[in-house]
């Protein structure tokens, strides 16, 4: 086992194009990320030193880590390379301050759910994740208008998401570009500052625009009042006019079904951690 080199990078993205139904994203992203210092890419070896396995870990704060893109290649599958790279991810947690280990899975993968089960993880948090194109939510109270937020609406949105069914759903855990950590009232300042909170009154949501998506990172709201904020969102994108709008929020049974209405595809996410 050993640390990924450049030359490593075209190996791996021909064995992970076709991990999934739909492909894969390691192989776009293996170079990058092997060159990214702020992550760990760890790869299991031949007896020529060609790679057959890979993980990538990183720290998302002092004290969390997360673990991502384990992969095998399918001629050495279930040779337990996947747990030995995970166990040496865990340690390189450890060995920095971290105590905490998380990682996330889609809830159909049964597979990766019972090997992660396996190595001590359990799960914590289960998460819609939804993808909407602008103007198709329904409007019933006709066009709810998102403003931006400013820095006097911090304190009142983290008093009332750090209360709500939301957070204990989420474990107080903030999604971001496909990982998960525990969200702080920092979180709130920088996106004010960033002007990427917004308001309306049916509570406080945090946008992030990537091109021609939106997404929605934070939420704060109730159960009665989360259809107007997501009419508000779908009003602000097509306003923008991008072309796709993506959510993570925790599941909490109305947060999937006011997805559903609004004409989302929805598919569940599972987070995982365990002490390490």
């Amino acid at each position: 086992m050993r640390e990924a080199r450049a030359e490593d990078a075209p190996g791996i993205a021909d064995w992970t194009r076709e991990t999934f139904e739909w492909g894969d994203y390691v192989a776009g992203s293996i170079a990058e990320w092997i060159e990214d210092r702020s992550r760990h890419v760890l790869v299991a070896v031949d007896t020529e030193d060609i790679p057959k396995a890979m993980a990538v870990v990183r720290m998302l704060s002092p004290y969390e880590g997360w673990l991502s893109a384990a992969r095998v290649r399918p001629d050495s599958q279930r040779q337990g390379l996947g747990s030995l790279l995970n166990d040496a991810s865990v340690e390189w947690i450890r060995s920095r301050g971290g105590r905490v280990a998380r990682l996330a899975t889609e809830d159909v993968n049964t597979a990766a759910r019972s090997q992660v089960e396996k190595l001590g993880y359990r799960k914590v948090s289960t998460w819609v994740y939804a993808e909407i194109e602008p103007g198709t939510a329904p409007q019933p109270f006709g066009p709810e208008k998102l403003k931006p937020a400013g820095r006097s609406d911090v304190d009142p949105a983290w008093i009332y998401w750090s209360t709500s069914e939301l957070y204990e759903t989420g474990r107080g855990l903030k999604p971001e570009q496909w990982t998960w950590r525990r969200g702080t009232v920092a979180d709130l300042e920088q996106a004010a500052r960033n002007q990427q909170l917004y308001t309306n009154p049916a509570g406080w949501v945090a946008l992030e625009r990537i091109d021609q998506e939106l997404e929605v990172t934070w939420v704060a709201t109730s159960p009665n009042d989360f259809p107007r904020l997501v009419a508000g969102i779908d009003t602000l994108g097509s306003e923008w006019g991008v072309s796709e709008i993506s959510y993570h929020v925790p599941q909490t049974g109305w947060s999937g079904e006011a997805l559903l209405r609004a004409g989302a595809e929805v598919s569940e996410i599972l987070v995982y951690a365990k002490a390490v």
